[in-house]
């Protein structure tokens, strides 16, 4: 069996603030194969890391009287979410993470793309929440297309992109064509869909749902990813959470604790 590969889920996210160009690199520093970040749009069109266009638990904008009522992504400009900072979303379990709130701004994809520590390496690219953004009058599909082609990535690194729509993952390969790995993102399955596109990743909640699910996507030659491992969920040792992840048969796993999960997968060699 090959050596899983571990993921920096939004980065080293137990570390540092999650999406953040700190831990982004935090995480090539531990030594994951790739990085895993989250992309939504601004007012006016450009393309920021978040998990999600609610930005209340990610930055401090509730802090700031002059974004009172405007706390999406979407209402507010580049220029204005530049003036935020970003938090520990999950403060009682990550104080060590959020020892850096407030220091370190929200980044746009185009920052990520062009940083030196990506070169050689690989990234994975999620693209969120795209038919909500398109009802809104944004099309995130065309915005990230672009931004992907404007930045000459494909000769630096090794992308993969990911949705969890299947209408956002049809309109990226109508835009991206066989350009990049495409990966279908699942926290429930959709049999019509699931193996139309060249990978998949589960939420292990799903997986232990359904554990043939794995076995079913190998057999029709797809990889998986299972996400999302983190640390505080071990109910006994972090060492058998992990085991029981790895067990499941995925190829890769997202981790907010890259280092734990790769000492651990390590040990297995």
């Amino acid at each position: 069996m090959e050596r899983i590969q571990v993921f920096g889920h939004r980065g080293a996210s137990a570390y540092r603030p999650e999406n953040t160009i700190e831990a982004f690199r935090l995480a090539f520093e531990q030594g994951v194969v790739a990085i895993e970040c989250d992309i939504v749009p601004t007012k006016d069109g450009q393309l920021v890391l978040r998990h999600e266009a609610d930005l209340s638990e990610t930055t401090d904008v509730l802090q700031k009287p002059e974004f009172e009522g405007r706390f999406h992504s979407t209402d507010l400009t580049l220029t204005e979410l530049q003036e935020l900072r970003a938090i520990e979303r999950l403060p009682d379990w990550r104080p060590g993470s959020a020892k850096f709130d407030g220091q370190f701004q929200v980044p746009t994809l185009r920052e990520l793309l062009a940083s030196d520590f990506v070169d050689g390496k690989e990234l994975i690219l999620e693209v969120k929440d795209a038919p909500i953004f398109l009802n809104a009058g944004i099309d995130i599909v065309s915005l990230f297309a672009e931004e992907i082609d404007a930045s000459g990535i494909e000769s630096r690194a090794k992308v993969f992109v990911e949705a969890f729509e299947w209408q956002t993952m049809d309109a990226l390969r109508g835009r991206l064509g066989n350009r990049f790995p495409l990966y279908y993102g699942m926290e429930e399955w959709d049999e019509e869909h699931a193996f139309d596109y060249d990978g998949l990743s589960l939420d292990f909640q799903l997986i232990t749902r359904m554990p043939e699910l794995v076995a079913r996507a190998h057999a029709e030659g797809l990889p998986v990813w299972g996400f999302t491992a983190r640390a505080e969920f071990a109910e006994n040792s972090v060492e058998e959470y992990y085991h029981q992840l790895i067990e499941t048969g995925v190829d890769g796993i997202f981790a907010d604790h890259p280092d734990l999960l790769l000492t651990y997968v390590e040990g297995l060699a």
